[in-house]
């Protein structure tokens, strides 16, 4: 072994000594706590995603029935957040008052010198100072001393808390951490996308991006094409719902969810959709929670589920398969166009956030080339290939939703076509290693969803864990991408993930990995699984089916 050889083998046994004598303090506290004893300072904050800066010092400050939480109008949802955390974890009242009290205080103050998402927490001897950014900011602080405080006790009922002191200075490293749920393929109660939105919060997440449609299901009420929902939200079972039926045979986790089944004309069928009121109360839930819902609707291609609703969309007025991919609604007919602005227009009316995504990947041309109104079409617009009609779709749709004050997302396949540098680009293809380049060389702002790893149901092991976390586009692309990417985003596509009990199980840990690899400026991985152990515990306590690494034994 060579001398550097020797050196990383040596750190790397000191780094697991520390993690195994981290965890091993923990446990103890948590026994304590646990038979009602009298709390140990509790030094291990063990917060997932990894602070920016965390200095310990001597000391501990105790949350007991003389603590007070000082109300500040400012920061109302963060002071909800923490009263709602000690009344899960107190047997004894934490007041929340308008001034403070004679015990320790938890006080929340704004600072204008501090950057929006960023706060400073400190636990003294005497009190908890929150110094915030903004309303969000001090929402992360209260997520913070959230998780420290549930850990500190493992969720037991405790009557009093001992917390180390230490003070955190935190801000996020990128400004997009998202995470992309597929509801086409398979989809889930809108309580429990309420319960997705508690998790990504619990770990700082900000984006949920929302595929609504896709050749298997149409998802979204639209008033004005009432045929999407009454024939394009239901299909006969496919070959991934045969695949899941045989799969549960064996393990329950790929059972069908049986509310989103049917018996329609003598055949089994999948479907389902949100009401405009299912998808208000989605969005204002996530807003409550500092995290902005995504719609998209994938266009022009993988628009079977419209096209069987009102086959004049399609160039061949019925739904198909191409060379590659399936058939695509028809640009060339402004009906289509006119159809495509429609359903954004109700859209863009119920969603606030100022993004939404077009989709515009994988897009078959066969039915174009093949038109004789799309012949028509090119020569009238001086075109020289079907794929120009890509193109032209994509300028007309985003011009249309710019007017109304949208900024447009796309797939990165658009780049292979001419696009101006107000597009921003999700980068999902990793196999063409220079679409980050050519985006970025475009001008566009990029957000990382490369399908390795950041494709959740794809890469579902230790290995593929251990990469997502450690991912840091400066390690992977040049300046040019690094200085144009915003953040990352994990990808949940549900072609095999029929159940509630599945999707947390190709979920989590990946969700606590994103978390890191999006919001923190150094990568620590085995102080990740360290901190780990007290979220497994969460986990359980929450009931969530996890997959469980070989590194948590």
């Amino acid at each position: 072994m060579s001398i550097t050889g020797i050196l990383r083998h040596t750190v790397g046994l000191f780094c697991l000594l520390i993690g195994i004598a981290v965890v091993a303090s923990f446990c103890y506290s948590c026994k304590k706590n646990s038979e009602n004893q009298p709390a140990i300072p509790y030094h291990f904050h063990g917060i997932i995603p990894l602070p920016k800066s965390v200095i310990s010092s001597e000391g501990y400050l105790k949350i007991d029935s003389t603590t007070v939480i000082v109300n500040n109008t400012i920061f109302t949802r963060a002071i909800d957040l923490i009263e709602n955390t000690f009344s899960d974890i107190m047997r004894v009242k934490i007041e929340r008052k308008d001034n403070p009290g004679t015990g320790a205080n938890i006080i929340f103050t704004l600072d204008g010198n501090l950057l929006e998402e960023q706060y400073q927490l400190e636990i003294g001897k005497q009190d908890i100072n929150i110094r915030a950014g903004s309303p969000r900011a001090a929402f992360y602080a209260a997520q913070s001393l959230r998780q420290m405080v549930w850990n500190a006790c493992a969720g037991k009922k405790v009557n009093e808390i001992e917390l180390g002191c230490l003070k955190i200075d935190d801000q996020p490293a990128f400004v997009w951490r998202g995470l992309h749920v597929d509801l086409a393929r398979h989809m889930f109660t809108k309580e429990y996308l309420l319960k997705v939105i508690d998790w990504m919060a619990y770990y700082k997440l900000n984006k949920l991006h929302l595929h609504l449609t896709d050749d298997q299901g149409w998802r979204i009420q639209i008033d004005q094409y009432p045929l999407l929902t009454e024939t394009g939200a239901w299909r006969d079972f496919n070959s991934y719902d045969s695949t899941c039926l045989e799969l549960a045979k064996t393990d329950p986790s790929y059972t069908l969810d049986e509310r989103f089944t049917r018996e329609h004309n003598g055949k089994r069928q999948y479907g389902g959709y949100y009401s405009k009121q299912d998808l208000a109360e989605i969005i204002t839930y996530a807003s409550a929670h500092f995290i902005e819902i995504i719609p998209e609707i994938d266009m022009p291609g993988h628009m079977s589920s419209a096209i069987r609703a009102y086959p004049w969309l399609s160039c061949t007025d019925s739904t198909g398969w191409g060379a590659d991919f399936s058939y695509p609604i028809c640009p060339c007919n402004q009906q289509t166009m006119d159809f495509a602005f429609n359903i954004w227009d109700e859209i863009i009316a119920l969603f606030p956030s100022n993004l939404v995504h077009i989709g515009c990947d994988e897009v078959e041309t066969t039915t174009w080339s093949a038109s004789p109104e799309c012949h028509a079409f090119m020569l009238e617009h001086n075109m020289h290939s079907a794929k120009e009609i890509q193109n032209y779709f994509v300028k007309q749709l985003q011009s249309h939703l710019q007017s109304k004050g949208k900024t447009v997302i796309a797939w990165d396949d658009v780049i292979e076509g001419t696009i101006d540098n107000q597009l921003l680009l999700m980068y999902w293809r990793d196999w063409v290693t220079d679409s980050p380049a050519r985006c970025a060389a475009n001008g566009n702002s990029l957000i990382i969803s490369a399908a390795y790893p950041f494709y959740f149901s794809s890469n579902n092991d230790d290995q593929s864990l251990e990469d997502l976390y450690n991912f840091k586009p400066s390690d992977q692309y040049n300046a040019a991408v690094s200085g144009k990417t915003i953040g990352l985003q994990g990808c949940v596509w549900t072609e095999i993930i029929p159940s509630e009990a599945k999707f947390e199980q190709i979920v989590f840990p990946a969700l606590q990995a994103l978390s890191e690899a999006s919001w923190s400026s150094t990568q620590a991985w085995q102080s990740f699984q360290a901190r780990m152990k007290p979220h497994f515990n969460y986990m359980d306590d929450q009931g969530i089916h996890y997959r469980t690494p070989k590194w948590k034994q």
